[in-house]
């Protein structure tokens, strides 16, 4: 269990630590003509190699360990939180996929729609995750 739970903190570090990253290049690229900007691409290599795998890994580690965990509200709600997580990471990633795509194809407006979109829906991620995080870390004061 102690290797398992090693595995699960490490995935969500680096998960965590590519969304630190994203959000601070895609505040970075905010203000850039839709041409200059080099996050479309950027995004999506961060998501294709690191962050989907470390999403994977943390949500199968995660869903081993509760066959051990204790039942308690706290855990219930950490759990809520990271399947939360998951899903709205899992969305922001094809969010980024079509962006990427619109950019491909010189489509602005798409560009545009899905870059809105995935605002939006990563503001749930970092929320999300955060409690997710908080939550656990609930354990290793009590």
């Amino acid at each position: 269990m102690t290797l398992l739970l090693f595995i699960h903190l490490l995935a969500i570090g680096i998960w965590a630590g590519c969304v630190a990253t994203e959000a601070v290049c895609e505040i970075g690229q905010k203000d850039v003509p839709f041409k200059k900007s080099y996050i479309a691409p950027l995004h999506w290599n961060i998501d294709k190699f690191v962050e989907i795998p470390a999403i994977i890994i943390a949500a199968i580690s995660g869903f081993i360990m509760l066959e051990n965990a204790p039942s308690d509200p706290i855990l219930s709600f950490k759990i809520i939180a990271g399947i939360a997580a998951v899903c709205l990471n899992t969305l922001a990633s094809f969010l980024v996929y079509k962006r990427l795509k619109c950019y491909q194809a010189d489509d602005e407006e798409g560009y545009l729609k899905y870059n809105l979109l995935h605002d939006r829906i990563g503001v749930g991620c970092v929320l999300s995750i955060s409690a997710a995080i908080a939550l656990g870390g609930y354990y290793l004061v009590v």
